[in-house]
């Protein structure tokens, strides 16, 4: 309305560093963004960003020019969103997840939430949820559970790609011990309060803890607090692996450990939705399903 196409090109660049993010923001492929970069670049007369493959960084005036730009921007974009509340448009949207921690679907629904203004979202994590019952009391717009429930005509899913359990971990607690599992047994294990009961996790507990071992158990409310403890050494956690996550945590000096099991532990996701939906709702759903896109 009032930010011009090129401005919002500019900072999206500016806040995600790479052509890829910022055009998967602006729902653009990474040409049609560098096209519009270069139109803004030869109004101005100066070069604002430096290429490097799908890589990108500001040049000095880039910088100077987002700086002097960016508090008029917040201005005007919040008097944009403002007049879209007050065009009554607002959508609600209700989520459900259970099942381990996956960093990967949250940022998928939040960044899905961010870009569109007129959404209000509800983001639960549940152990047991009744899948049918939610979905088609319209209590909940989508489901994400690794639960299998019987064909329903009225209730559609998408598979999301398997994920393996393991454990999370700083390196310099892999380095004090000798084994995983003299890390197990001496550290505290950080895990989000109403995973503690799932099946995957006693699973966990029943190979690694006999009766009489005693497991020192953190439990939080909020999984997103789960890397921040993880980067400071205060513990391990156990979470599903995927092929973003680990190697965000990797840059924090974290690793990622597969268990030496007989057999993997294996997360296989599905999401559940009403077969007649509103666009946003689909939308949605499409945006979960790149997870590891």
């Amino acid at each position: 309305m009032f930010i011009s196409r090129q401005l919002k090109q500019f900072i999206a660049i500016a806040e995600n560093i790479s052509l890829t993010n910022a055009a998967e923001q602006l729902n653009l492929t990474p040409s049609a963004l560098s096209h519009g970069i270069r139109e803004l670049e030869s109004k101005t007369g100066i070069s604002l960003i430096k290429r490097s493959g799908q890589k990108v960084s500001l040049t000095t005036a880039g910088t100077h020019l987002y700086n002097d730009l960016l508090p008029y921007y917040l201005q005007m974009k919040n008097i944009e969103d403002k007049l879209s509340e007050r065009k009554g448009n607002r959508i609600s949207v209700n989520v459900k997840i259970n099942g381990l921690y996956c960093s990967l679907i949250r940022g998928k629904i939040l960044k899905f939430c961010k870009e569109r203004h007129n959404i209000d979202l509800s983001l639960t994590s549940e152990e047991q949820i009744d899948i049918e019952k939610e979905i088609l009391s319209n209590n909940t717009d989508i489901v994400i559970s690794s639960a299998i429930i019987p064909d329903n005509k009225n209730i559609r899913y998408i598979k999301l790609p398997q994920e393996e359990a393991g454990l999370l971990v700083h390196n310099d607690l892999l380095s004090k011990y000798g084994s995983i599992q003299e890390l197990i047994k001496h550290e505290r294990l950080i895990q989000k309060e109403n995973e503690v009961e799932s099946e995957i996790f006693n699973t966990f507990l029943k190979i690694f803890f006999n009766k009489n071992g005693h497991c020192n158990i953190t439990r939080i409310s909020d999984a997103y607090d789960i890397p921040e403890f993880i980067s400071s050494a205060a513990g391990y956690s156990l979470i599903a692996g995927n092929n973003k996550f680990i190697p965000d945590m990797k840059r924090k000096n974290c690793s990622f450990i597969s268990l030496s099991l007989p057999y993997r532990m294996t997360i296989n996701r599905r999401v559940y939705f009403r077969e007649q939906c509103n666009q946003p709702i689909t939308d949605l759903v499409l945006k979960i399903s790149e997870v590891n896109n």
